[in-house]
This record gives C-alpha cells, sequence and structure tokens, in this order.
C-alpha cells in the first residue's frame, strides 16, 4: 500500500466514529462559565497556569532610593553590563574580575563571591 492510502485509512479510521449534525456549529470560549469570550478573560488565559512571584515587591516596596532599587532590579533580571554579559554579546571585556582578579566577572561573583563584595556585606551587617 502506498504513503498516501496509507493516510488515507489511518484518517478513514480516526474519523469513521463521527457523527455530524444539522445544528449550526457553535464558538465557546473556555476561559469563562458563560463561554462567551471578554478581553479580561483572555488577559487572564495568558497566565494561565504559571506560578505568581511576590519578589518585585522586595525591590520595589522598600525603603531604598530609586536607583537602588532600579540597581537591584537589574540585577535581578541578570541584565547589568557584567563581563559575561558583555562576552555573551562579542563586545569587549576583561577577562577576570576588576576587584580581585580571581573569577569571571559575573553578577553573582560581583555581589557575593567576591572577596571585596563579602567584605563589604560583613561590613555592612
Amino acid at each position: 500500500i502506498g504513503p498516501i492510502v496509507s493516510v488515507y485509512l489511518q484518517v478513514w479510521l480516526a474519523i469513521e466514529h463521527i457523527t455530524l449534525s444539522d445544528t449550526p456549529d457553535q464558538l465557546v470560549w473556555r476561559w469563562t462559565a458563560s463561554g462567551i469570550y471578554s478581553a479580561s478573560s483572555c488577559y487572564l488565559a495568558t497566565f494561565q497556569g504559571s506560578m505568581t512571584c511576590f519578589s518585585w515587591k522586595l525591590i520595589w516596596k522598600n525603603w531604598a532610593p530609586p536607583r537602588v532599587k532600579f540597581f537591584h532590579w537589574l540585577a535581578s533580571q541578570d541584565r547589568c553590563w557584567t563581563a559575561d554579559r558583555l562576552a555573551r554579546r562579542g563586545l569587549q571585556h576583561q577577562p577576570r574580575c576588576p576587584l580581585c582578579d580571581q573569577a569571571p566577572e559575573t553578577m553573582r561573583h560581583l555581589l557575593l563571591e567576591c572577596p571585596f563584595a563579602r567584605q563589604t556585606w560583613h561590613e555592612i551587617l
């Protein structure tokens, strides 16, 4: 049996038990109880299955100055222009952290792992 006939037989077996009726088709929006589409239900459907994260409150709802909040937001999104980000874009960068010259410059290293950062956090805390 040729490939076209084989596909035809597979389709035939898949639909042979379907019965058509004379009633007109009806569109049902499954994201509302009424089945009627609304812009607000579409907006809520966009986030269906996603998890709510309130970490934004730690950044934006605190006493810090706006420039600190903005830097914290950029750092949490990995949007600061560190050497690893520059390398990903093919831009010139120093291969190691300019503060300690021990490891590649990443956000994690600059904020947590660098000996200078650790000393700073130790002094602050």
